[in-house]
């Protein structure tokens, strides 16, 4: 039987803060770069030009930015960004199933190659499936 005591409260919620810090790190700055796209108007320019090609997945052209954040950076400063900006339920679900599919990209193909996979293969197939899995959802979500 499992006997919870004062070390391993204490473990555990010193664990916890150090990942709530690290997650920090990342989240609170990309919301806080989204902000200021958003003061300063570029970030209607940005969604103004992704916006017809959001549209073939049912997303705005906010949801660029998130994507973008997610696909290059990580899936802590998608959630970022997702904070930042006004996006339906529909749309941060159909961002979620697509960055699920292709994400952290700039850390991970090169692992791939690493590991003995053509990178250019391996980013193709996490990105066709990410933009597949998107424009299914965008037909089938409202």
């Amino acid at each position: 039987m499992l006997e919870v005591n004062r070390k391993m409260i204490w473990q555990g919620a010193r664990t916890g803060l150090q990942t709530t810090w690290e997650l920090a790190k990342v989240v609170v700055p990309t919301a806080m770069v989204v902000a200021v796209f958003r003061a300063s108007g570029l970030l209607d320019i940005i969604t103004a030009f992704f916006a017809p090609y959001m549209g073939f997945f049912g997303l705005s052209g906010e949801a660029a930015v998130v994507l973008f954040s997610g696909y290059f950076i990580n899936l802590y400063a998608a959630a970022g960004s997702i904070i930042a900006l006004n996006l339906s339920l529909s749309e941060i679900t159909i961002c979620a199933v697509m960055l699920g599919f292709c994400h952290s990209l700039l850390v991970e193909l090169p692992i791939s190659q690493k590991a003995g996979s053509p990178m250019g293969y391996i980013f193709l197939i996490r990105l066709a499936c990410s933009l597949a899995a998107g424009w299914l959802l965008g037909v089938v979500l409202p």
